[in-house]
């Protein structure tokens, strides 16, 4: 969370805004204060100075917080159901939890704030979130928590030089998987062309920190062909 630089910023601000209001209040007879703030007009002055920062600056510490924060329906909470005709399995043989999305939503669409940061690659995986169009092929949705146990069990391991196929992890301040992507390519000054979905949205292309999910990112890389798991339908 980039809020180190707007906190000191909101926090002065709101010290300023402080001292203004209580030009505002005075009362007007109080010579301690210019004439102009013991009118009318000059308290209403002052207390646009005052309140017109603060709410620039707090919306400003607002969005560093969380800078685009996705709806639970773009990111496919509100509309899962089960798969029961197929059962999914690491490579030990541990069993993974697998839904599907009941609807895509907006295909073909950016997401707003995005528009010249992304490129619609598309495909017809609109029923998978980003984990399940990794690592089910785009026919079913994977949940986070069983990111790990998938990179534990087949094989991957982490690396810092990222190359084409390599898997991109997200993870929340909290460490936990939130978004799952693929390396598409790479390039000079270390270019990173990142392709992953995004829950009931489409398949993007862009560059690792261009998404919405994360600002912490890891690459991992398998020895096995492919990353899906193995399916037994029934």
């Amino acid at each position: 969370m980039k809020i180190w630089t707007t906190l000191p910023a909101l926090m002065i601000t709101a010290l300023c805004a402080a001292v203004a209001l209580a030009a505002a209040v005075l009362p007007g007879t109080c010579r301690r204060w210019p004439a102009g703030r013991r009118s009318l007009r000059g308290r209403a002055v002052a207390v646009l100075a005052a309140i017109g920062p603060l709410v620039a600056v707090s919306a400003l510490f607002w969005r560093s917080i969380d800078p685009v924060q996705p709806t639970a329906r773009e990111i496919g909470l509100t509309s899962l159901e089960p798969v029961p005709d197929t059962l999914a399995f690491t490579d030990r043989g541990t069993p993974v939890e697998i839904q599907r999305l009941h609807e895509a939503v907006a295909p073909g669409a950016v997401p707003s704030g995005y528009e010249g940061r992304l490129i619609v690659a598309g495909g017809e995986d609109a029923l998978s979130n980003c984990h399940g169009w990794v690592f089910g092929g785009g026919a079913f949705s994977v949940g986070g928590s069983s990111v790990d146990a998938i990179l534990e069990e087949n094989g991957y391991r982490e690396v810092s030089d990222p190359r084409p196929m390599d898997l991109v992890i997200y993870r929340d301040d909290d460490g936990v998987p939130v978004h799952t992507g693929i390396v598409k390519a790479t390039g000079a000054n270390r270019f990173v062309l990142v392709e992953s979905k995004w829950g009931q949205l489409d398949v993007y292309w862009h560059e690792p920190a261009d998404q919405r999910y994360a600002d912490h990112w890891e690459y991992w890389r398998s020895d096995r062909l492919g990353h899906r798991l193995d399916l037994l339908h029934r």
